[in-house]
């Protein structure tokens, strides 16, 4: 199975070195940091900035096309961390 990694718009060196730190899916490159991510790839800061907006690039394309459309359906939040649907039907 080829990793999320691939889909990238980044060196082929990168994606290989991002692959071997462990960073298999764009979400592992979203949930950390600039400073993990050039600490762990072995790169520097910029190239790590540079990663992060590529992943959060793919991550915002990826969520836009999948996110299902809900007709009569509201969201609300009922506090930060909660999020009901309510149908309108």
């Amino acid at each position: 199975m080829e990793s999320e990694i691939q889909l990238l718009e980044l060196a082929s060196g990168i994606k290989e070195s991002l692959i071997n730190a462990g960073f298999i899916t764009i979400d592992s490159i979203l949930n950390s940091t600039i400073t993990d991510l050039s600490f762990k790839v072995g790169v520097d800061l910029y190239i790590a900035q540079i990663i992060l907006h590529e992943a959060r690039r793919m991550g915002a394309s990826s969520a836009h096309q999948h996110t299902p459309l809900l007709s009569n359906t509201t969201a609300v939040a009922v506090d930060k961390d909660k999020l009901v649907l309510k149908n309108n039907s």
